[in-house]
C-alpha cells in the first residue's frame, strides 16, 4: 500500500502496518505495533534472517522458507540455504524497505538503472488514476503510461494529472522522474492479457501494444490518437 494512501487513512485513525511475504515463505518482516516505520515493511520475524545481495536482490532464510517446489524440473530459487526472493531492498534502522522487482530494473541509455516501483506507487496513489507504467529502457529518460480512473475525462483532470506528476517528480531522483506522460484510453484488464489474475500489469506485453505510442512521446508528439492527453516537462 502507497504511502500517500496509509496516511490518509491515518488520519482517519485507521493504522495500517505493512508486511512482506511471499507464496515461498508466507511472511517474512512486520511492521509491530507502537514501531511502525511507515514506508518500511517493517523487521523481520524472529528465527528468520533476511540479507540483501551485491545486486540489492533480498534473500531469506528462515522456518517458514519452503524447501522447494514439488515435481519442479527447472532452476529452484534457492543458494546456500537462502531464497532468492527476486525483490529489491535496502535495510534502514534494522527496517527492510522494498525498491521493486529485480527482473523490472529499467537501464537507461546513460546506464542509471531505474527501479519503476516508486514511481508508478506514487502516481496510482492520485484517485484520478487507475494504473501507472514506466517506460525507459535503453532511452534517455523515462516516461509513464497512465490511465484514469472511471470515465468523465475532461480538460480540467488534464492538468490535475499533470500537477500530480510533478508532485511526484519532485520526490523522486533525476533517473526516475517521467520527463513525458500519456494519460490512455480504455482500461486495463485481465481478458485482454494486460493484467494477471492477481491484476499486476504485463509489463513486455504492455509495452509491445503501446509500442507506437511510446515512440511517440519520445519524438515530442504533443498528441496522440490513443491518448486522452499528453503532457510533459519544461525543458
Amino acid at each position: 500500500m502507497g504511502n500517500e494512501i496509509i496516511a490518509d487513512l491515518e488520519r482517519l485513525g485507521i493504522v495500517v502496518h505493512n508486511a512482506y511475504g511471499l507464496t515461498e515463505a508466507p511472511l517474512v518482516t512486520l511492521n509491530r505495533k507502537g514501531r511502525n516505520h511507515v514506508g518500511s515493511v517493517g523487521e523481520p520475524l524472529p528465527s528468520t534472517e533476511v540479507a540483501i545481495a551485491e545486486d540489492g536482490e533480498v534473500l531469506v532464510r528462515g522456518p517458514q522458507v519452503t524447501t522447494g517446489y514439488h515435481n519442479y524440473k527447472g532452476q529452484q530459487p534457492f543458494r546456500d540455504g537462502w531464497l532468492l526472493t527476486g525483490d529489491l531492498g535496502s535495510f534502514d534502522g534494522g527496517y527492510l524497505y522494498l525498491k521493486g522487482r529485480k527482473k523490472d530494473l529499467i537501464k537507461t541509455s546513460y546506464g542509471k538503472f531505474v527501479s519503476p516501483m516508486r514511481a508508478e506507487s506514487m502516481l496510482r496513489d492520485s484517485p484520478l488514476l487507475s494504473e501507472a507504467l514506466i517506460v525507459g529502457e535503453g532511452k534517455p529518460y523515462c516516461i509513464a503510461l497512465l490511465w484514469p480512473e472511471g470515465p468523465g475525462w475532461n480538460a480540467e483532470m488534464a492538468s490535475k494529472v499533470d500537477e500530480t506528476v510533478r508532485e511526484a517528480n519532485a520526490k523522486l531522483s533525476q533517473p526516475e522522474r517521467p520527463r513525458r506522460w500519456a494519460v490512455l484510453k480504455g482500461s486495463l484488464s485481465v481478458e485482454s492479457g494486460a493484467l494477471t489474475a492477481n491484476l499486476k500489469l504485463r509489463r513486455p506485453r504492455v509495452e509491445a501494444r503501446y509500442a507506437e505510442l511510446i515512440s511517440a512521446l519520445y519524438e515530442g508528439a504533443a498528441s496522440h490518437p490513443e491518448a486522452l492527453h499528453v503532457g510533459g516537462e519544461e525543458r
